[in-house]
Parts: C-alpha cells; sequence; structure tokens
C-alpha cells in the first residue's frame, strides 16, 4: 500500500511542476484612441491606486496615470521622444524611469533610460503653465558589439537599471545592468556601458516585461503569453525560478507587482488583468513545490 501511495504522491508533485494555461482576471479596458499600444506599466509608490503607462513606439511621448479598472486620470507630456519606449519602472525615491530601450532591428548601438520626477496626478491642471516634462536625468548606455540586443523589461535594482534582453532564437532572457550614478546630465549624456548580471534559467520566451517587488525579493517577467515568478537567491544576483503559469493568448507587454498580485497590461487597447498571489502561487515550479512526504502505513 506505502507504495501505491508513493507513487500518487510524485505524480502529484510532477503536476504541480507542471505548466499550465489559466485566464487573468479583466480588470478593465484601456481608451483605445488614448493607449492603443500600451508597452509598459509600474505601480505607483507615491499616489494610491495609480499606475503608469505609455504607449510603444509611433506614438507620441506621454505618459498616462491609470486606475485598476484601465480610466485614465490623467496624462502628461514628457520633453523628450519617444523613440522606441518599452518600459516604465520606479525606485524609492519619487522617480520614473522610462526605458527608451527598444531596438527591433539590431540596428541600434546606444540606448536610453530617461529619469524624470514622479508627477502627482492629483494636481490642479493649468494649460497656460503646463509643460512637458524634462528628463532629471539621462542613461545613455552602449550595447555589447555582437549584441544589439532589444530589450521590453526595464526594473530598478540596488541603485542600478537592470535591462532584460529580448532573445528571438530560444536563448534564456539575459540581464543588464545599467549605472544611474553621477550628476544630472543637462546636454549630452555619457554613454554608460552594460554589465551582464547572467540568465534568467528557463524563461525562453521573447520578453515584454519585468518588474521587480518593491522589497527586492521577487522578480517578475512576463512574454506575450508566459510568465514567470523568481524570488531571489540569497540576497545575490542570482534569482530561482518560483512559478510559471501560461495564460490564455492576448498580447500582454507589461507586467506589474500590486503587493504579491501581478497586474498585466495588454495591446490593441485590451486593457489590464489580475493574476492574484493565490492563482500564481498554484503554478509553482517542481522546484518550489512543496515536496510530499512519504509515510507508511
Amino acid at each position: 500500500m506505502w507504495i501505491v501511495m508513493a507513487c500518487l504522491m510524485l505524480q502529484q508533485a510532477a503536476e504541480a511542476g507542471q505548466t499550465r494555461v489559466v485566464a487573468p482576471e479583466a480588470l478593465g479596458r484601456f481608451d483605445r484612441q488614448q493607449l492603443p499600444e500600451a508597452s509598459g506599466i509600474i505601480r505607483s509608490r507615491r499616489h494610491p491606486g495609480i499606475y503608469w503607462v505609455h504607449n510603444d513606439s509611433g506614438n507620441a511621448p506621454w505618459l498616462f496615470a491609470v486606475r485598476r479598472d484601465g480610466s485614465i486620470v490623467r496624462r502628461f507630456r514628457l520633453a523628450f521622444p519617444n523613440i522606441d519606449w518599452e518600459a516604465v519602472s520606479t525606485d524609492d525615491a519619487g522617480h520614473l524611469y522610462i526605458g527608451d530601450t527598444g531596438n527591433n532591428t539590431g540596428l541600434l548601438r546606444v540606448r536610453t533610460i530617461y529619469q524624470i520626477d514622479e508627477p502627482d496626478p492629483a494636481a490642479p491642471e493649468d494649460p497656460a503653465r503646463d509643460r512637458p516634462l524634462k528628463a532629471s536625468n539621462t542613461f545613455a548606455y552602449v550595447l555589447p558589439q555582437g549584441n544589439r540586443f532589444d530589450a521590453e523589461g526595464l526594473f530598478v535594482d540596488r541603485g542600478r537599471a537592470v535591462v532584460v534582453a529580448k532573445y528571438l532564437d530560444r536563448r534564456e532572457a539575459e540581464l543588464f545592468a545599467v549605472a544611474l550614478d553621477g550628476e544630472p546630465t543637462a546636454r549630452t549624456a555619457p554613454v554608460r556601458p552594460v554589465r551582464s548580471l547572467g540568465r534568467l534559467a528557463g524563461f525562453t520566451e521573447p520578453v515584454t516585461g519585468a518588474d521587480l517587488s518593491p522589497d527586492g525579493t521577487m522578480l517578475a517577467v512576463c512574454s506575450s503569453a508566459v510568465t514567470y515568478v523568481y524570488r531571489r537567491a540569497a540576497g545575490g544576483e542570482k534569482w530561482e525560478p518560483l512559478a510559471k503559469l501560461h495564460y490564455t493568448p492576448r498580447p500582454i507587454e507589461g507586467i506589474a507587482w500590486d503587493g504579491r498580485d501581478l497586474i498585466l497590461a495588454a495591446e490593441d487597447g485590451q486593457g489590464l488583468f489580475l493574476l492574484t498571489e493565490a492563482r500564481w502561487r498554484t503554478h509553482l515550479t517542481g522546484a518550489a513545490a512543496p515536496r510530499p512526504r512519504m509515510i507508511r502505513p
């Protein structure tokens, strides 16, 4: 009997490690005229209930403050071009970071991350005085020779920006660090090198978004139809897979932590979707899933 029980337990453990398809909960749609190609999302750490969203390349340089239902609270024009905005991130010091990190054709050698002071969506509007928001700092970085990667994931960690290389050849996604030190740049930003921080085990899909939990312990990374949750290994640079799940096909372009829940942003005006902590934790990987105990009768 104990052999049968052991086999059943092992089968359940194997099933726990398998990837199953889920349908994220729809929270609300975007105004398709304003947000036709949502490409990045981050939850504000200063303004409760606000998420910052922007469009992809080919759109005007607007930054949108939206609610959880996708409705627009206010928009701000930024004083730098949207060449290929792909991501937005934040820090604990009241800054937002706009990642002009796209490089679909691989022709661009230098990409840019813009830092702005986070605006207040509740501040009174005054069209006569309002001006496009200028960057408080600019961080240009040079791509490695032979690897002019596209990047659609960006997060801020330990005083540096981390961009996630988007590969199309089934290589594991790779993390690259860009230093965020130095005085604010006025005109020409010095071009900074990038440093590889290694790869994300198991993530072989093209990355479309990433976000680090505010406490720095968990990293969420998404493609158009897959999300991984990683946990930091012993406070270091390595990330261990914690959960993996597929969702029904919809072009997911951005991901953001909301507490321990995950908010997904879809393009084509589809809006925001929710993956609760309870939902993604039911998809723990085999290494993270609880191991069965073999009990003799």
